[in-house]
């Protein structure tokens, strides 16, 4: 199992930075940039914050960083948007996950996104997620109620019975793992796993936009992201899929008492809208909202009307 640090970084801040800012000021955003130390693991968990308003912590997939919700932030007005790098991901350091169980991640997930809504708001929040994100946010919600007033899932959440696509089981094998943290991601690659994700439409539309693309590059050649995304993947997964016992599952939605929303593309590879629903039925005041001819990041496909969906939600929920 390899351990917290890769052999060879390839960490390149400035650089990175250049290419995350960019995408912030195409939409006439400069976010500030936040740091938390996440108590008991020795590690600084980083966010970006963009505007005023009532709170809410984004958190992303696997293998991505915060701004992959840059778009969904732009839409949603009256939002203080607390957009969190994963540890390993984007510049957040990384967790060592290699002698870890079951409990410490969820212990570990439960640490980092509790001590950034203590230490940046002090109060309760709302939870947005994806893939990875929106399983860690369930995770989350499930042990600290106090800390949540609702959830949001987009896309389909890591919980038991996801499907991961064949290149990511593959990836728990060791060499498969390095060939594709050794690889220099590229614009075609990136076109590919859009497409792959159900993002075809978007695609023909002529997104994502320069910006976007250029970033998702320097995630990969600029920063260690796929390196501890990969390392997480190998302990949580064999090439067969998903380790149930290391992803959210039935108990943590039957303790999701707290409102949910939950977003999924008709074209998601990673589980059906009648999954999703079977999923949500555990919590207790779920919506489900399946979106047409969108995929994996569905908010990419039409941002405003995601913000639109979930500002109207917030409403009908009374959520303050």
């Amino acid at each position: 199992m390899p351990s917290a640090t890769p052999r060879v970084s390839r960490r390149d801040d400035a650089r990175y930075r250049d290419a995350e800012a960019a995408v912030w000021a195409s939409r006439g955003m400069a976010p500030v940039e936040r740091w938390v130390d996440v108590p008991g693991y020795g590690i600084r968990v980083r966010a970006l914050e963009h505007g005023e308003g009532r709170p809410v912590v984004l958190v992303h997939g696997n293998p991505t960083a915060g701004n992959v919700f840059v778009p969904l932030v732009a839409a949603l007005p009256d939002v203080r948007a607390i957009v969190v790098d994963r540890p390993g991901c984007g510049l957040s350091e990384p967790l060592d996950y290699s002698g870890m169980g079951p409990e410490d991640l969820r212990a570990a997930i439960t640490a980092y996104l509790g001590t950034i809504i203590d230490a940046l708001v002090g109060g309760a929040v709302d939870l947005l997620g994806n893939s990875a994100g929106g399983g860690a946010v369930v995770v989350a919600a499930a042990q600290m109620p106090e800390k949540v007033r609702s959830v949001v899932i987009e896309g389909v959440p890591a919980i038991r019975g996801m499907q991961l696509p064949r290149l990511l089981r593959l990836s728990s094998l060791s060499p498969v793992a390095r060939l594709v943290a050794g690889h220099r991601v590229n614009e075609g690659d990136l076109r590919r796993s859009f497409r792959a994700m159900g993002h075809g439409g978007l695609l023909e539309a002529g997104g994502p936009p320069a910006e976007e693309l250029a970033w998702r590059i320097a995630l990969s050649r600029y920063t260690d992201t796929y390196w501890h995304e990969l390392s997480l993947i190998r302990r949580t997964a064999t090439w067969r899929g998903l380790r149930p016992e290391w992803v959210a599952g039935k108990e943590d939605l039957d303790a999701l008492r707290m409102p949910s929303l939950w977003i999924v593309g008709d074209r998601d590879p990673f589980a059906s809208s009648a999954r999703v629903r079977a999923w949500a039925r555990h919590a207790t005041r779920a919506s489900v909202q399946v979106m047409e001819g969108s995929g994996h990041q569905p908010w990419l496909d039409d941002p405003a009307r995601h913000a639109r969906m979930i500002h109207r939600w917030w409403a009908e929920q009374a959520i303050a």
